[in-house]
């Protein structure tokens, strides 16, 4: 009789581990939900971290570029151990289990339409799924040399948190699209010329402009950005990298605030006209207290 209890005492913590493991909440992050590449061929690694199984779906059009597994691997040079990042040449990816490195392998592209894909992360049970957008054009700095008088309007602005660490934090990951000519939502970018700029923020109530002052710098990729506050001494600046720079596409990310991070996709709209311009500029003194704007139309 003390057998029997004995073995029903075991079947019952092994149905209650069971029923934890089965409880246990999928959860899936990843260190960037987008990556631009170049149009030469070349590499961009992702963190995944995930306690479950998963599974990789890829788009139809993605015979562009390869998902592989990427660790780190001790290599003896003349100069003793060595440890790099080591990419499998001949492993796609396509499921894993838990935490993995991926690659992605991109080929080049060889004319100058853009081109973009995606792949989803999915895990075991499909309640978590996980969309990393590719997309690979050129990146010629020499393409756009100069923003002065041109408006760009937002194509597409994505938002997310990260931590102390850098890695993104889960459910941060924020991204709208909308479109680039329509007034009533989303953003505009006026670069004036002589290093002054407008901001434009277009809500269901009313339109919002803040000036800036601006430096772009095509060769070293940068957009260097100073929105004007009343106080000369607190000023609101960042450095935004250029990731993507032609004639008619900007791409470009900052940090908005300590670890809250936005990258932004323009499209050229339109030129600034004079009669625009100065416009804007007999305003200039009309200048913004903290979040608020300098003026409402």
């Amino acid at each position: 009789m003390k057998k029997n209890h004995n073995l029903l005492t075991v079947l019952i913590f092994a149905v209650i581990g069971l029923s934890f493991v089965s409880c246990k909440k999928e959860k899936i992050s990843l260190s960037t939900y987008e990556l631009w590449f170049p149009n030469e061929a070349s590499v961009q690694e992702i963190q995944l971290t995930a306690n479950c199984d998963w599974t990789i779906s890829i788009d139809d059009n993605a015979d562009w570029y390869t998902i592989r597994k990427s660790y780190d691997k001790t290599v003896m040079t003349e100069d003793g151990y060595v440890t790099i990042s080591y990419i499998d040449t001949t492993q796609v990816v396509t499921r894993g289990n838990g935490d993995m490195r991926l690659a992605v392998v991109v080929e080049p592209l060889a004319g100058v339409q853009e081109r973009t894909s995606s792949f989803t992360i999915i895990s075991a049970k499909g309640k978590v799924q996980v969309k990393v957008k590719i997309s690979q054009n050129t990146v010629d700095p020499t393409e756009l040399q100069s923003i002065t008088n041109m408006v760009f309007g937002v194509m597409n602005v994505a938002h997310w948190n990260v931590d102390f660490f850098g890695e993104v934090i889960e459910d941060s990951y924020r991204y709208i699209e909308y479109d680039p000519t329509d007034t009533t939502t989303g953003f505009f970018m006026y670069f004036l010329g002589e290093g002054q700029g407008v901001q434009q923020d277009n809500t269901h109530d009313s339109t919002l402009y803040f000036m800036f002052t601006y430096n772009y710098d095509p060769v070293a990729r940068n957009l260097h950005i100073e929105f004007e506050t009343v106080s000369d001494t607190v000023t609101e600046v960042y450095d935004a990298p250029v990731l993507t720079a032609k004639e008619d596409l900007f791409h470009f990310c900052h940090e908005y605030k300590p670890n809250f991070w936005e990258r932004a996709n323009m499209k050229k709209v339109g030129e600034i006209v004079p009669s625009k311009k100065r416009e804007f500029l007999k305003r200039k003194a009309q200048k913004r207290k903290g979040d608020e704007p300098i003026f409402i139309f």
